[in-house]
């Protein structure tokens, strides 16, 4: 698994402890850890011939809390290897490998089975609770350890239990555990570092207690043994006493899991509060270390051995992070309770609104969940009070949104209705007179939106007259859809009633001017083929000329343009007329075509039309057209589409 945060990358490949892989992974990487912090102290902090200045002791009851029995055994490994390193004899560091593994083992069971918080997680520092829970754990579990290591000394008639040596233990793995093991908690929450997570039994045959009561046996009977040293002469059995409890001791490692762990429910790597124990704590073990650092300083020839020295530097050390925790947690108290708590809870309230889309619907559960903190007269009142009009306000906004919403879908079926309508209207069947070989048309229209302003037309005026529009009102949507329909129907009636093409826009201007309160025009191109003869007139309302190719080469069909229709009344228009020989074709487009632009503000313009339209000029007319098409949509690209898209082409065959 990799993690990476602010370009720091810690790679670790676990990514499940249950599998042999990772749990050989875990401990390999925790015996590392350890042989790396342990071996520099073995030779420059001596204190007993069998022992040091240990920083590495704060590693197991760590990497048991983190990585369950296999970071107890990683340490484990770890610190035998360091022992061996240093030189210690076999018995020493096998004693201390059990010792090491029960010290990491107790701290893991000890988190899971102690259930100050309110539900059992893995392990995170995340408020005073789960703070107080660690400093329980590691002082039981340093304990514990001190006793197994006064016992085996004694045992081996190194030390007696009750020599200054058996606390100094106590003092070394309670301090440094204090002053590094929070922050490496922190960092492997910080990382998302994968963390084992125990499964609940199934089945006890043995209430919980009964394990418990064995831990508090073996700890009572080392304290009491080693209390009575101090004033007895040592017991000449004493192996007996170290065998009781380490058989006590580890009984209670079978102890099982009998509440549910939950899963780390924050979202966020390092909340405040665990911001504020982090600076808390590195302060603390600043203070603490630079007190250690004079009292070592301090003339060792002063003291009676070497043991009272260090002593003396651990009862130092002890007492500023003694009282530096005791000051920490009741500050930290009163900062959870009226600061952190109440920020934490807003933020987590406020991701489960924003990630819950029945939350955002129905707001009940959450307004009254932000409720207890709106009293607050200070800044955690202010921002609930701002939250909960917030989310009041946009629960509004959203009931006024989901009546748009469903009115804008009303809309679009009526808008996908007309556009339906709009195509009906429009000669849409190809090849359009079947029994007519005298000449071919083809047309399309693709509108912006789902209706159009632009149009076109072909229809027989009689057998022999055949009557080709194209057009493009000046606005697009509904309005122009209505407007083209309108134009379309005066246009071809005033033809079919016996009108040159010029009467026909002259009647249709006009009657488009009427009662035209919003203006709106028309542009407007329109011919008429002789079919017999191929003589073909047109004229033109102010729309773009079309283009004429014949075996030679294209050309723009010009002539001279008139008003629009539907702009002024009266507007006289000109025809033109020409002769159309077999083989000719006729474009027709409107500016959709031509205005078409890429994310270079480009337009297709007339080249390129030009020049696509002699590229394929000779292929069948569907085929031209829907090239024009495939050519416009390859120069916009990704662009959505400006303006309606209309063409016609028409093919004079006759001999």
């Amino acid at each position: 698994m990799i993690k990476e945060n602010g370009g720091l990358t810690i790679e670790l490949e676990i990514k499940n402890l249950d599998s042999i892989k990772s749990k050989l992974i875990v401990l390999i990487f925790c015996s590392l850890i350890y042989i790396l912090i342990a071996v520099p102290f073995r030779y420059f902090f001596p204190i007993l011939h069998v022992s040091e200045l240990r920083p590495a002791s704060a590693l197991p009851p760590v990497f048991g809390m983190l990585f369950g029995p296999w970071g107890a055994l990683g340490a484990a490994i770890g610190n035998m290897v360091a022992d061996i390193i240093a030189g210690y004899p076999p018995e020493i560091y096998i004693l201390g490998f059990i010792a090491q593994f029960f010290y990491g083992y107790i701290s893991y069971k000890l988190w899971y089975g102690l259930k100050i918080t309110d539900k059992i997680t893995p392990p995170r520092i995340n408020n005073v609770k789960s703070l107080i829970k660690f400093i329980i754990v590691i002082f039981i579990a340093s304990t514990v350890m001190s006793i197994l290591l006064g016992l085996l000394l004694e045992s081996l008639n190194i030390v007696n239990i009750a020599s200054p040596s058996t606390l100094m233990f106590e003092f070394n793995n309670f301090d440094f555990s204090m002053i590094l093991g929070v922050l490496i908690i922190n960092l492997a929450n910080f990382y998302n570092i994968k963390m084992y997570k125990p499964k609940k039994s199934k089945k006890t045959y043995f209430s919980p207690i009964l394990f418990d009561i064995s831990l508090i046996l073996a700890t009572i009977i080392g304290i009491s043994y080693a209390i009575y040293s101090l004033f007895m002469p040592p017991i000449s059995n004493n192996y007996i006493i170290t065998l009781i409890v380490y058989i006590l001791i580890f009984i209670y490692l079978l102890r099982p899991i009998t509440e549910k762990i939950e899963n780390k429910a924050s979202f966020i790597k390092i909340s405040l509060t665990e911001t504020i124990i982090s600076f808390f704590l590195i302060i603390g073990a600043i203070m603490a270390i630079i007190t250690g650092i004079v009292a070592f300083y301090t003339d060792p020839a002063s003291f009676a051995n070497t043991s009272e020295f260090w002593g003396i530097i651990y009862v130092n050390i002890s007492v500023v992070l003694i009282i530096f925790y005791i000051m920490s947690v009741l500050f930290l108290w009163y900062i959870e309770k009226n600061i952190t708590t109440p920020i934490e809870s807003i933020s987590e309230i406020t991701d489960d609104y924003t990630n819950d889309d029945d939350n955002i619907e129905n707001s009940e559960k959450i307004i009254s969940n932000i409720k207890k903190f709106t009293e607050d007269k200070g800044e955690i009142g202010i921002l609930a009070n701002s939250l909960e009009k917030m989310i009041i306000n946009l629960e509004i906004y959203m009931e006024k949104l989901r009546k748009a919403t469903s009115e804008k879908e009303r809309i679009n079926t009526e808008l996908d209705i007309a556009k339906k309508i709009q195509e009906s209207i429009l000669p849409n069947k190809f090849p359009a007179f079947p029994n007519k070989t005298e000449f071919d048309v083809y047309a399309m229209s693709k509108p912006a939106e789902k209706v159009g302003g632009d149009f076109y037309d072909f229809f027989l005026i009689d057998e022999n007259h055949l009557a080709i529009v194209i057009a493009d009102v000046s606005d697009k949507g509904i309005p122009a859809a209505l407007f083209m329909m309108i134009a379309k129907t005066l246009i071809k009636s005033n033809l079919l009633n016996e009108n040159t093409p010029d009467e026909a826009f002259f009647n249709a201007n006009n009657q488009l001017c009427e009662d035209n309160d919003q203006k709106m025009f028309v542009t407007a191109w329109m011919g008429v083929l002789e079919i017999d003869t191929g003589k073909f007139t047109f004229v033109n309302a102010g729309h773009n000329p079309p283009i004429l190719k014949n075996n030679e080469k294209s050309a723009w069909l010009k002539s001279n343009p008139r008003f629009v229709l539907g702009g002024i009344k009266d507007i006289k228009y000109f025809q033109n007329e020409i002769t159309l020989k077999p083989g000719d074709r006729l474009l027709l487009y409107t500016d959709g075509v031509t205005e078409a632009i890429n994310n270079k503000e480009e337009f297709f313009g007339e080249k390129r039309l030009i020049e696509t339209f002699d590229k394929k000029g000779d292929s069948q007319i569907k085929e031209v057209l829907d090239s024009i098409k495939d050519d416009i949509d390859l120069f916009v690209g990704d662009l959505d589409q400006f303006d309606d898209i209309t063409m016609l082409i028409l093919e004079y065959k006759k001999e």
